[in-house]
């Protein structure tokens, strides 16, 4: 095998990481949007006893979005019912709505209060595990043979200096990843060319500028990243987000993503959206993930574009919403990714993934490790904590999720960092014929067409 040269990577691109992509360039979105404080939902656990008498342990965790109006009441009783049968445990959460994840986050970690936690590049994840705020769950893996089964050995990808410090959301190949939701009649209306790469997308930014003058198009750190993907996704390979790649050309020689000519592209973009008000002038004081502000201009119609948010965001937490709101619009969907970028099979890291921890405090790493074991195995479980009670928070139609009927308030988030391709049910969109309902097929270098 090949060793990777490194060329000179200059101290001082430590320094340029640390003020411009730490602060402009990484940060990302889960389950849905929010803004505020923890959302406290800790209800008392009315058996304190197993069948067999023995006392029922309670883990506390934290998840990202904001609970449902209906139905935890019947999720409760519903887990709990599984839980204590199976493991003499049960589980309450408190959700930490999006906006001011990390702040939110690093609270609830220094304060040892939770058994299980959640987070990514977006809360600083790697960070915290190397301060040993989370348990190292390698050597407990013998405890559950089904998980590591199920991974197929891909949690070595996740490890950090040897210890695992948290179970990663299974991506299964294909598409649907970052990309840019958009009202598609207006683009009719205006006249523009269908949106099938970063020119066509920033005439579409303009020309909406134009039409709602008040509002950025863009108010999230993340846009760089995407315009990077656009310019230099079919070319490189990244090895440290933000910071080291390898070309597609020549995979063996690792370089600086500061050294590519593409980069200095991407800033030269950047800052002309910027000087021409696409970009929000206050970016660099922006939440990390300003999705929960987006959804709301949506809603208001003050904005027709979201260009920073991954398609499964998009599809539980604004599709519903808008159409309730909105049933005339129609939506496009661009993703960065597909026919921009190299399609490989997905590789876990723990600066591009979502992550369940332990923490290190806990007295009951073993037993929260086996909760994540059934949450990723069975199917009883993993339905029930990725989409709430059914009949409640969702229907099952045919062996796919549906939201026909369910209003979007009572529309569960999923336990952010549990989503599993190999366990995720399809869901099911409606079509009453009206233009917002339809759902279009991909074409070849073009954007999905998916409506409300």
């Amino acid at each position: 095998m090949k060793s990777i040269r490194i060329r000179s990577l200059p101290a001082a691109c430590f320094i340029v990481f640390a003020t411009v992509f730490a602060v402009v360039l990484t940060s990302c979105w889960n389950e849905g949007p929010g803004t505020g404080a923890v959302d406290q939902t800790v209800d008392t656990v009315d058996m304190i006893t197993t069948p067999g008498g023995t006392p029922v342990v309670e883990l506390r965790a934290i998840t990202m979005g904001r609970p449902p109006a209906s139905g935890m009441d019947n999720f409760y009783k519903q887990l709990d019912a599984l839980t204590i049968r199976d493991l003499g445990a049960t589980i309450r959460f408190d959700y930490i709505p999006w906006g001011d994840e990390m702040n939110q986050i690093s609270k609830a970690i220094a304060s040892k209060e939770y058994d299980l936690y959640v987070g990514g590049a977006w809360s600083d994840f790697t960070t915290f595990a190397l301060k040993n705020a989370f348990a190292d769950l390698a050597p407990l893996l013998g405890q559950v043979p089904d998980l590591v089964d199920h991974y197929k050995g891909s949690l070595d990808s996740v490890m950090i200096n040897g210890g695992l410090y948290g179970i990663p959301q299974y991506n299964k190949p294909g598409g649907g990843g970052e990309g840019m939701l958009y009202r598609e009649d207006l683009r009719k209306a205006w006249g523009l060319s269908e949106i099938k790469d970063l020119d066509t997308a920033e005439q579409y930014l303009y020309r909406a500028k134009e039409e709602y003058p008040e509002t950025p198009m863009i108010n999230d750190k993340r846009f760089a990243d995407n315009i990077w993907t656009l310019t230099a996704g079919s070319k490189y390979i990244e090895l440290v987000k933000g910071y080291a790649v390898v070309s597609v050309e020549d995979p063996y020689t690792a370089v600086s993503i500061y050294d590519t000519p593409e980069y200095k592209q991407v800033l030269q973009r950047a800052r002309k959206w910027y000087e021409d008000g696409i970009v929000s002038r206050d970016i660099l004081a922006a939440q990390g993930n300003a999705t929960s502000e987006t959804l709301e201009w949506m809603k208001a119609d003050e904005k027709p574009l979201e260009f920073n948010n991954h398609f499964g965001a998009v599809s539980s937490g604004y599709i519903g919403v808008l159409k309730e709101l909105h049933p005339d619009y129609e939506y496009g969907w661009f993703d960065y990714f597909l026919d921009h970028t190299p399609a490989y099979l997905p590789f876990m890291a723990p600066d591009s993934t979502t992550m369940i921890s332990v923490g290190a405090h806990s007295e009951h790493v073993e037993l929260a490790l086996k909760l994540i074991e059934k949450a990723h195995t069975d199917r009883t479980y993993y339905n029930l904590l990725m989409y709430g009670v059914e009949g409640e928070n969702y229907k099952l139609d045919g062996g796919l999720v549906s939201y026909e009927g369910i209003k979007a308030e009572n529309k569960k988030p999923g336990w952010t960092g549990l989503h599993d391709g190999y366990m995720s049910l399809p869901e099911k969109y409606p079509d009453d014929g009206r233009p917002s309902v339809r759902i279009y097929k991909r074409k070849a270098s073009s954007g999905l067409k998916l409506t409300a």
